[in-house]
């Protein structure tokens, strides 16, 4: 690099009379970008837009969180573009303003780049990178810094892999990280949000824009690596091995997670009950290796999706959200038993939550040792709200009319005999 060479310019640039019509032309360039604007900021956006905002909100959302911000450097970039396109016409020499429209327009794509992402990380790396290279193609040193730094590489297989390829990777890895998380946020987002797409429908396209984005994301580094596409067989059957023997587990309940999603036997929001009872709840949430079912308890449980493949899963919301409740009672022996039958029938009908069908039903299942045992079987529309109040609003019908047509329901009695 001839160092001499570039301070030898530099001098010359700033001596010669076109240097200073640049400057005054970019201070003309940067005056009127900030009139506009706070013209826009005082006028457009409250008064001509404000009432379209109101109705809007996700427009008014991206107009607060992009548009705003990124308002300045966007007016800048406008206004500088135009004055160069104009300023070439009458001049030859544009090097100041090249440069700092370069610089102003990297300054925008950070902007964004910080916005979008939410994180600083992500534009202060590309910062860290964009930024030298900027400098360095401005003064004409761009070419040959990357010749230099290309030399210094070593080889793995067919692939050779120098400092100059890692910083580009790294740099493309950010900028296509960024772009692919973006690209799934807001894609999400706008599923979640679309009330015409049923539940386990989001859950499929969700996981169909992971695989796809993903998937983008793994070739577009490749490439940047020169890895040969045709290796990607060879990688396909090793991971195929590896799923064989090591990851056969995390496999299953992917494979089986995709298979809940199409079948739509389990849907988020449905109350399913597994494990023989001990699990029972609702369903929350569906992920690629686990299903998360909240108990009516509170507590949250993640169980694998291969559980709701292989074992017996009651779903009772599936097809209809009806619900039977069971209540068993023993009467004492002489009770008027056709007069019980008719109590709890008549508790069960006068209940808010019982429906008229199916038909509530009454049996006299057994004489047991010391009570004659009945069952009533009624039907309520809505499992979500529980069964557990209307049973126990009957219950207390049924005892409160008991007690008032003198009907007993007995203890059990043990006789003891002393020797």
């Amino acid at each position: 690099m001839n160092y001499t060479k570039l301070l030898t310019v530099i001098e010359k640039t700033i001596s010669s009379s076109s240097f200073y019509w640049q400057s005054l032309s970019l201070i003309s360039c940067f005056i009127l970008s900030y009139f506009c604007y706070r013209l826009s900021r005082r006028f457009l956006f409250p008064k001509i837009i404000s009432a379209t905002l109101k109705k809007n909100t996700e427009l008014n959302r991206l107009v607060t969180r992009y548009a705003i911000p990124l308002l300045y450097p966007l007016f800048a970039t406008i206004f500088l573009a135009i004055g160069l396109s104009i300023y070439s016409a009458f001049f030859k020499e544009m090097i100041v303003f090249t440069t700092t429209l370069k610089l102003v327009t990297l300054f925008l794509f950070l902007r964004f780049l910080r916005i979008s992402s939410n994180s600083n990380f992500v534009s202060n790396a590309a910062g860290l990178f964009l930024m030298p290279a900027l400098v360095l193609d401005i003064f004409g040193l761009l070419d040959s810094t990357v010749d230099y730094l290309d030399l210094y590489a070593f080889k793995i297989g067919q692939v050779r892999i120098s400092v100059y390829l890692v910083m580009k990777a790294f740099i493309v890895f950010l900028i296509v990280f960024w772009l692919s998380n973006l690209i799934s946020k807001k894609s999400k987002s706008y599923i979640d949000n679309n009330k015409s797409i049923k539940s386990s429908t989001k859950g499929i396209i969700s996981k169909l824009i992971d695989i796809l984005v993903y998937s983008i994301v793994a070739i577009i580094l490749l490439k940047t690596f020169g890895v040969d596409m045709t290796t990607l067989a060879v990688i396909g059957g090793a991971i195929g091995v590896g799923i064989g023997f090591g990851l056969q587990k995390i496999a299953s309940n992917f494979i089986s997670g995709i298979i809940l999603l199409f079948e739509k036997s389990v849907e988020v929001g449905d109350i399913i009950e597994i494990d023989n009872g001990n699990i029972f709840g609702t369903v929350r949430y569906f992920g690629g290796r686990y299903t998360l079912i909240e108990g009516f308890d509170g507590k949250e449980i993640m169980v694998p999706n291969e559980d709701f493949i292989i074992g017996k899963v009651t779903n009772w919301t599936y097809s209809n959200n009806r619900a039977r409740v069971e209540i068993n009672v023993g009467v004492a022996y002489g009770s008027d038993l056709e007069l019980v039958q008719k109590i709890m029938i008549s508790c069960a009908k006068e209940n808010s939550h019982c429906l008229t069908y199916p038909e509530i039903e009454c049996f006299l299942t057994q004489f047991g040792e010391f009570d004659v045992k009945f069952t009533l079987y009624f039907w309520i529309s809505d499992i979500v709200h529980g069964r557990m109040l209307p049973r126990s609003e009957v219950l207390m019908s049924i005892w409160k009319k008991f007690r008032e047509n003198g009907i007993e329901i007995p203890l059990p009695q043990r006789e003891v005999k002393m020797i």
